[in-house]
């Protein structure tokens, strides 16, 4: 495969394991993308993963979601994809994420065969587009590539060799790559200790280019926002803002958010004062989520307005 040069640029990968990170510094080291963990398995959820995605946003990084593989039928493989389609929802849509969602495929747990694992990796790649609307990519090692078939020569590949004199090898479904994970010790401004880094095979226009439209991620299937949710979001994206500008230094963005949620709180409580109802069954999932979050009181009532713009910035995943 092909090797690096100084033109391309520069992203990494988290996990809940990098702790908190300072987005803003991350991007002002020059990372430009960062791929985050959103699920392991069929049911594993990295609890910071909605924080990363958040955090990376604000700052302005282009932002993409991995899952780590461990089918070992394609059955488990197909139950896993929702897991992972699931948390990306919760994060607003694979639509959301400029960066296309990532199979994780680097261990055989149930020292499959080949052909099984080959099978396993096309059931899950498969479902996860079915789901989301999104092609994904294939994330793997320099060794588990030989695994994968030419089936796979469709998927871009991200692959994982740590060197700064050895390119890559080629594989039976691939001879060239579009990210390469170079070293997993790497040290950014902004996360303590190390961390993977990445690099784009072009510049960051070309990635650009390959992965997202300008509305902020490929066309897939999740739906578009209607007038009503538009001015929900509108509405949030003010708050934001005003609470920005009273802010002199962002150190943590779950902060900035919690803030800037809580202002739109207070405005649903007046409106819940004068419009009292019980809490309806299609919202009672959003007010647990923000009533865990911190970001209302417990409450026996509100206004049928209140219920719905919690349960849009719960679909949005905003809470």
């Amino acid at each position: 495969m092909q090797g690096r040069n100084d033109n391309q640029v520069q992203g990494i990968d988290v996990s809940h394991w990098q702790g908190s990170i300072d987005w803003s510094r991350v991007k002002a080291s020059g990372k430009r993308f960062v791929f985050i963990k959103a699920t392991e398995g069929k049911s594993y959820r990295d609890q910071e993963f909605l924080s990363n995605v958040n955090g990376a946003r604000l700052a302005g990084m282009l932002v993409g979601a991995y899952h780590f593989v461990n089918a070992v039928t394609v059955a488990d493989a197909k139950l896993e994809a929702a897991n992972f389609v699931s948390r990306l929802q919760a994060a607003g849509g694979a639509s959301r994420f400029e960066l296309p969602p990532v199979m994780d495929y680097e261990n055989n747990p149930g020292n499959l065969s080949r052909s099984a694992i080959d099978a396993i990796a096309l059931a899950f790649l498969q479902e996860v587009e079915r789901l989301s609307g999104r092609k994904p990519i294939v994330y793997t090692g320099n060794a588990f590539a030989q695994n994968f078939s030419s089936t796979l020569s469709g998927y871009d590949l991200w692959i994982a060799r740590y060197s700064n004199t050895r390119v890559p090898d080629d594989a039976p479904a691939w001879k060239t790559w579009h990210f390469w994970q170079y070293t997993d010790s790497g040290q950014v401004d902004g996360i303590r200790g190390g961390v993977d880094v990445n690099v784009y095979r072009g510049t960051l226009d070309e990635l650009k280019a390959r992965y997202t439209t300008a509305t902020g991620g490929q066309q897939g299937g999740d739906n578009p926002m209607t007038t009503e949710e538009k001015q929900a979001f509108a509405a949030l994206q003010a708050m934001v803002k005003a609470q920005s500008d009273r802010i002199a230094s962002l150190t943590d963005s779950r902060d900035l958010l919690k803030t800037s949620i809580s202002g739109v709180d207070q405005r649903l409580q007046k409106v819940e004062q004068s419009h009292a109802m019980p809490i309806p069954a299609w919202a009672s999932e959003a007010v647990q989520k923000a009533e865990a979050a911190g970001l209302i009181q417990e409450s026996d009532g509100g206004s049928y307005d209140f219920y719905r713009l919690l349960t849009v910035l719960d679909r949005k995943g905003l809470i």
